[in-house]
């Protein structure tokens, strides 16, 4: 794992059910989310059932929030993401002790036997002004535009920056229902192989994933439909920057539910 993890940032998963002769959405879903009416009695509204249940009730960890790809064809469609104010309390005990198991899950009651995870740890680096004011409730949509510059390709850093502030900011900002920008470093990343060993358990000699390094979350009020994304992938900056990439991702997500405190870097 990457060391000298510190400052804003957040746990970022995405995940699909890989036995589904073992396990249906709902059955996944209600891992994911058990103890509702213990958090309401205590006026606390967290995620209600296993999996984040345990994770909300850490120290480091108060908001979580759950989305779906909506592109159905997605390789993985079910992303849930953690903000914490402090990245470095995932490389604390406290975190590595969240269980993985659960008698909620068939099998093995091993996440990873039953699902393909993806985690990615993202340090913030912007977090942009929320257009009309304080935010209200949880948004409705994201869209995330992910980068990763080819190598040799001349495409810096500060190239990437650039066409995140001028171009895309222009066009995504221009989109109806447009709030606000949230930008992110990819710090480190894991798969089931790399998670497996975190939690001490056997795994397999697979390569650690290599995610795109810059990502840019907007926010939405209404679920935004993929072809209004044309005029920022149409743009003649925006070709010329992807023609320089080694992976690119635009992706655009529907909440389904949000947890805890709620809050996302306001």
């Amino acid at each position: 794992m990457a060391s000298k993890m510190s400052g804003p940032g957040m746990l970022y998963v995405t995940s699909k059910i890989a036995r589904k002769d073992l396990m249906d959405y709902d059955i996944y879903m209600n891992w994911c989310e058990t103890f509702s009416s213990l958090y309401q009695v205590a006026n606390i509204d967290r995620y209600d059932n296993d999996h984040i249940a345990e994770i909300m009730q850490t120290s480091g960890i108060h908001t979580a929030f759950r989305y779906i790809d909506t592109n159905k064809d997605a390789l993985k469609p079910y992303l849930a993401f953690y903000p914490m104010p402090d990245i470095a309390f995932t490389q604390g005990e406290e975190f590595r002790k969240i269980s993985v198991h659960s008698k909620l899950l068939p099998g093995t009651g091993l996440c990873y036997d039953l699902a393909d995870i993806d985690v990615r740890y993202y340090g913030l680096t912007e977090n942009g002004e929320r257009k009309g004011g304080p935010k209200q409730d949880p948004a409705p949509c994201l869209v995330t535009v992910a980068i990763e510059p080819d190598a040799g390709s001349g495409l810096t850093n500060d190239l990437i920056d650039e066409w995140y502030r001028t171009t895309q900011a222009e066009r995504i900002s221009q989109i109806p229902g447009y709030q606000r920008t949230t930008r992110y470093k990819l710090l480190y990343a894991r798969t089931n192989a790399q998670s497996r060993a975190l939690k001490g358990l056997p795994t397999t000699n697979e390569p650690a994933p290599e995610p795109p390094t810059w990502q840019a979350i907007h926010e939405f009020d209404r679920v935004v439909q993929p072809e209004e994304l044309q005029p920022l992938k149409g743009a003649e900056k925006t070709k010329e920057l992807l023609s320089k990439t080694k992976e690119t991702e635009f992706n655009i997500f529907r909440l389904a539910k949000a947890f805890g405190e709620k809050r996302f870097f306001d």
